[in-house]
């Protein structure tokens, strides 16, 4: 694939596509850090579970797999759609030798400039069933979007408006998903606050929640007083804003302990834990068991599905 050399190792990584093994890859095009659609790639190796900075959008085109997000496992097939939010922990457990699909990565920031409603409704729904079996119709406008927005940033005559055509382009697409998908348009001035505050305080868990487990911290962040933003946030999402913030700790913590050889006192300076036994009685409190047991009950777990 000529356009290999197009790409730097660095645009890559923070794409998250250094395990795409490019020459054997359908065709692939990048605009800018905000968008890349890909074609059939194909994978030097298995993805260890890790945490997405894009939006995640990936179409089967043939063959099957298995990927996991947030470690919840779901099957991929023919027209099977499956979106990461950023994030998020995704990981693949098994593709078949015949797998073929279209991926495509957004950035937040591209997504933000998006007329598409209600931002964390629109999230929240994805987050609750980020699967979806698209029928033949939803299939074709899919890859017809994804063909036509890669057409457009092969032609050179288009640079100068590259930005508008392609967000105009993917609003119409997120649009579609969003009346497939059923999501409500929610018009009531009063939850729309809630989920604006909703919004900007996940934006900030995803920053800060290794360094930053008080909830004082994200309030002082946005400006308002913790127990409006407390209120808010249990009135948006029916958790509490420690509950966010200690439910992204505990999916790092177990992603860490399933895919990596790091101690558990490695993970816990990772986290921004004082002590090791500090993290322990933190996970156990939450997960009901040690991080040790948890280890050990996936790795068994692991060992079972293989035999």
């Amino acid at each position: 694939m000529a356009q290999n050399d197009k790409y730097n190792q660095k645009q890559l990584e923070s794409l998250q596509m250094s395990l795409i093994d490019l020459p054997q890859a359908g065709w692939m095009e990048i605009f800018q850090d905000d968008v890349l659609i890909l074609q059939n790639p194909h994978f030097k190796a298995d993805w260890a579970p890790y945490k997405m900075k894009h939006i995640l959008l990936v179409l089967c085109n043939g063959g099957s797999g298995i990927g996991s997000i947030n470690l919840r496992k779901y099957r991929l097939q023919y027209n099977s759609l499956l979106i990461g939010l950023p994030g998020q922990i995704l990981a693949s457990q098994e593709l078949s030798n015949d797998f073929k699909g279209t991926f495509m990565l957004l950035s937040e920031r591209f997504l933000s400039r998006l007329s598409i409603g209600d931002t964390y409704l629109f999230y929240k729904q994805i987050e609750k069933n980020p699967f979806c079996q698209l029928d033949e119709k939803a299939a074709a406008t899919f890859r017809s979007f994804t063909d036509l927005s890669y057409n457009l940033m092969q032609m050179p005559q288009m640079k100068a408006n590259m930005d508008e055509l392609l967000r105009q382009l993917t609003q119409l697409f997120f649009l579609m998903i969003g009346a497939i998908r059923h999501v409500p348009d929610e018009k009531n001035d009063s939850q729309q606050r809630k989920n604006e505050v909703m919004m900007q305080y996940l934006q900030l868990v995803k920053l800060h929640y290794r360094a930053h487990r008080d909830v004082g911290f994200y309030a002082d962040k946005m400006n308002i007083s913790a127990k409006y933003m407390t209120t808010l946030i249990k009135n948006a999402s029916g958790k509490s804003a420690i509950q966010w913030i200690e439910d992204y700790v505990i999916l790092d913590a177990k992603a860490q302990l399933y895919s990596t050889v790091n101690t558990v006192q490695q993970i816990a300076y990772e986290l921004n834990f004082p002590s090791q036994s500090l993290f322990g009685r933190y996970f156990k409190r939450i997960v009901g068991m040690s991080p040790t047991d948890y280890r050990a009950s996936v790795r068994q777990s692991l060992v079972t599905s293989q035999t």
